[in-house]
């Protein structure tokens, strides 16, 4: 597990994520088609590379994905126009195919291996909690990486993603044995079948579609809201720093807690986080305090998602089976980018305070839904 925490917090510097789009921008690129083509190539490889990961092993598969995003990171220096971002961007959803999913279930497996189920949701919070918090220091530091030259947190990256491969290579996993030989096409639709027949597993998943969808929309975005606000982008960096620093704080919380307090978080929870978007959508109208009380819901919905989110997967995890685990977690992540892919894009060409009234208003909607369903959370 020490080396599953060590990949976890390399894997959260992710020193792009907060100045690809700026970036984009920069290079004369559409960025709402962009990040469409990034969750079409992760719409078009997430199954079969879980399929894959179930059957080869999951710390190959991460191994193949950190070695894609090395290679990628590198290519940031040939970025001019939309086609060439829409191209890279796609390579790079395929890459994060072949770590989504595979991560989740060795850190979990893992996890149960050595300490048992109830060892399980303490790890993945810890692990969530390493992991942002390095995504806490890696837009602070980006802001003014970029700054100084808009390609260095690329550079940054692909340093990055090679340490992390460096570590993966050292961890060993325990593969379990198949009585018989296993196709993808046989792997996914299993999965498909044990979703479909399983109430608890399908809920999680839907709700994880529509509550990423909207997390993702709020905090990419928001590389632009603040700006557009009057935020410098040193300033924005910070920002997004505090916001990843208090879902540290959050991750931290849902290692201690109980399992029923853990499902009244899961279940009242995703409110707030809507609330926060809402609020930004509205606060164009605050004037000089807006940029304020934008960073002010952002670090908010990032100490709630701190919660949520390490419980969502803990109960995901514990809903499905070990032998379909990365491909039904990829299908969780597959519908996701499918949301995204249509999201993002036909956001990009609205103004910026109504993207997030917009997205916090479904949000919203989808919230008071998931409190009112009548299941054990």
């Amino acid at each position: 597990m020490r080396r599953l925490y060590a990949y976890t917090f390399l894997n959260g510097l992710q020193f792009t994520y907060t100045t690809w789009l700026a970036f984009v921008i920069l290079r004369g690129g559409n960025p709402g088609w962009a990040e469409a083509a990034y969750h079409l190539g992760i719409l078009v490889g997430e199954i079969p590379t879980g399929a894959v990961a179930d059957i080869m092993g999951r710390r190959k598969s991460m191994l193949i994905g950190l070695a894609i995003s090395a290679v990628v990171a590198g290519g940031y220096f040939f970025i001019h126009g939309t086609l060439a971002a829409c191209v890279l961007m796609f390579v790079s959803g395929l890459a994060t195919t072949f770590i989504s999913g595979a991560d989740t279930a060795l850190i979990y497996e893992t996890a149960v291996e050595e300490g048992g189920a109830e060892n399980a949701q303490k790890a993945m919070a810890r692990a969530n909690a390493l992991q942002i918090g390095a995504l806490a220091l890696a837009p602070a530091l980006a802001g003014f990486m970029y700054q100084w030259n808009p390609v260095f947190p690329s550079l940054a990256k692909g340093i990055t993603s090679l340490l992390t491969l460096a570590v993966v290579w050292t961890v060993k996993e325990q593969l379990p044995e198949r009585t018989e030989r296993v196709s993808v096409i046989t792997q996914t639709v299993r999965a498909v079948k044990y979703v479909r027949g399983n109430q608890v597993a399908l809920s999680l998943i839907l709700f994880g579609w529509v509550y990423n969808t909207a997390n993702a929309m709020a905090f990419q975005f928001g590389q632009a809201y603040l700006p557009y606000m009057g935020m410098a982008m040193g300033g924005a960096g910070i920002v997004f720093a505090l916001s990843q620093g208090a879902g540290t704080v959050g991750s931290s919380l849902a290692e201690r807690m109980g399992r029923v307090t853990g499902g009244r978080v899961l279940r009242f929870g995703p409110v707030l986080v809507a609330a926060c978007f809402v609020l930004m959508g509205v606060a164009g109208g605050f004037g000089a305090a807006a940029a304020l009380v934008g960073a002010a819901c952002l670090v908010l919905a990032g100490v709630a998602d701190g919660i949520i989110y390490p419980i969502h997967s803990y109960r995901l995890n514990e809903a499905i089976p070990s032998e379909q685990r990365a491909t039904i977690l990829s299908m969780h992540s597959a519908g996701f980018s499918m949301m995204m892919t249509v999201a993002f894009p036909t956001a990009s060409y609205l103004p910026i305070p109504m993207i997030y009234l917009a997205t916090g208003l479904i949000a919203l909607v989808a919230a008071v839904v998931w409190m009112a369903r009548r299941w054990s959370y």
